[in-house]
């Protein structure tokens, strides 16, 4: 696969930095566990990689990761005894994941061997690692495909411990290799090598300081690996450079980006030779911290969170919508005084909750369920919180359910939910309106996509999903709609609202 072109983002401050990096870490794990699992995600030290991880701890988002599906590696080790304050592996767990407990299994943590009796040397200790990724690799590979791989980037442009002019950095058949002369101690380290790193779905690099900028330019710039290895650092995906403004410095259109108010306006080529970073606010980091504010205003009642945990509990992913977006569903409904809704995509019913306490004791929530153990849990949580009654959990593919109740010439409905496969939008489109009246209000999650679908050539097809749901909208003539962009501890994303004309 071809690496993918750079993005950067520019952040106002170190601080800013590592909490944003936190942020879009734990956005991007939820996403990713909607449609992909177990994720192998791949951990950097330095300061500001460990101020991330201890961000990542401290944030309320922080639980909507299911860690369990979650396999943490390292790009490099200092080759130091086991508990050693300067291993990458110690920072981290202090850091994180000890905070984590028994949300993330031990068997999901891989750290490089360190030195010890057994394990005398960096060369056995590559070899150890590189049999420990091996033992996890796909059908398809000899490693795990890394679903995100952080690094961090020195002052000389090194990244993992690749550094110039070493002979590592064009080692084209090891995983893992040993440094015995690291120009920063301590001398002996371990690291992935290129080839693994650029197989990486995802590459972030972290970098921040003035100290940084004329590596981070070179780079970007495509310089010479052996001057600056950090060019060679791509994922086939995506590549993303997360720098605060000290670093991003000597960009071309670093100064505008630092004069921007947020980064919205400011724009981004995406090519080497005329790169101009996009800054960011800190209102990136502070989101879900807003959510956690005006938790008193949403007051998340019991019953809601005894759905939602039993959904966790059942090791359903915790992809369902968060509190405050549930709390919409409740008004919306409410509203339009909705007594008949359809939802496409029960999972484990926290939003069905939410909706089927909004219509009366009389009213119907008709949910839509492709697997018959998530409609089970989502059943259980319901009869327990005194709803069963109103909600009718129809398992199977959602376009065969859909069909059978337009077959049956059921009642139209007053509101339609849609939180489920992204692929198959217009199609939901299609056999909403044709279930609907004059009036009714359609709802669909996840429309933005972290911006994403402004991206016609984007590799996702959970994007060209979205995107082909908005063209079918825009021709339907029977709707009326608009687009509500949100932000939160889900990140950034945002709903479709639509009327039936």
């Amino acid at each position: 696969m071809s690496p993918a072109t750079p993005e950067v983002l520019v952040h106002p401050d170190a601080d800013v930095l590592a909490a944003a990096t936190a942020a879009r870490l734990l956005t991007r794990l939820v996403d990713l566990q909607s449609h992909r699992a177990p994720l192998h995600v791949v951990l950097t030290g330095g300061t500001v990689g460990i101020a991330a991880l201890r961000a990542v701890a401290a944030s309320p988002a922080r639980d909507a990761v299911d860690w369990s599906g979650v396999h943490l590696w390292w790009g490099d080790e200092r080759f130091l005894p086991d508990g050693d304050a300067d291993r990458n592996e110690t920072q981290a767990r202090e850091a994180l994941l000890d905070a984590l407990g028994e949300a993330l299994p031990a068997g999901n943590v891989h750290p490089v061997p360190a030195l010890s009796d057994d394990v005398p040397d960096g060369e056995t200790a590559a070899r150890r690692y590189a049999a420990e990724l091996r033992a996890h690799a796909g059908a398809d590979g000899l490693a795990p495909r890394f679903d995100v791989l952080l690094l961090g980037m020195g002052p000389d442009g090194h990244v993992a411990s690749l550094f110039p002019g070493r002979s590592s950095l064009f080692e084209a058949s090891a995983l893992v290799v040993a440094e015995h002369d690291s120009p920063k101690p301590p001398s002996e380290r371990v690291s992935l090598t290129f080839p693994l790193v650029r197989a990486a779905r995802e590459v972030w690099v972290v970098a921040a300081g003035a100290e940084k900028a004329p590596a981070v330019a070179r780079a970007l710039a495509g310089d010479d690996v052996a001057r600056t290895p950090a060019a060679a650092a791509q994922g086939t995906e995506r590549t993303l450079w997360l720098l605060d403004v000290a670093a991003a410095a000597e960009l071309p259109g670093a100064a505008a980006a630092e004069r921007s108010d947020g980064g919205s306006h400011a724009a981004s080529s995406g090519a080497a030779d005329g790169l101009r970073p996009r800054s960011v606010s800190s209102a990136e980091a502070v989101w879900a911290a807003v959510d956690a504010y005006a938790a008193p205003l949403v007051a998340e009642p019991q019953e809601a969170v005894a759905v939602r945990t039993a959904a966790a509990d059942a090791g359903l992913p915790d992809i369902a919508v968060s509190a405050s977006q549930g709390r919409l569903l409740d008004v919306l409904a409410r509203a339009v005084g909705a007594r008949r809704v359809l939802e496409i995509g029960t999972l484990g019913g926290y939003s069905t909750w939410w909706l089927a306490r909004a219509v009366p004791d009389d009213g119907t929530v008709v949910s839509l369920e492709l697997s018959e153990a998530h409609a089970a849990v989502a059943r259980a949580s319901l009869a327990d919180a005194g709803l069963g009654q109103r909600v009718d959990v129809l398992v199977g593919p959602a376009l065969e359910s859909l069909d059978r109740l337009a077959a049956a010439d059921v009642e139209p409905f007053d509101l339609v939910f849609v939180d489920a496969d992204k692929q198959q939008l217009a199609a939901y489109l299609d056999r909403a309106v044709a279930l609907a009246r004059p009036g009714t209000l359609v709802l669909v999650d996840n429309v933005v996509r972290g911006g994403a679908v402004v991206d016609p050539e984007h590799p996702d097809d959970r994007v060209q999903g979205v995107r082909a749901f908005f063209a079918r909208a825009a021709a339907e003539g029977r709707v009326d709609g608009t687009v509500l962009q949100t932000v939160g501890e889900k990140g950034y994303d945002g709903f479709a609202l639509l009327i039936v004309r």
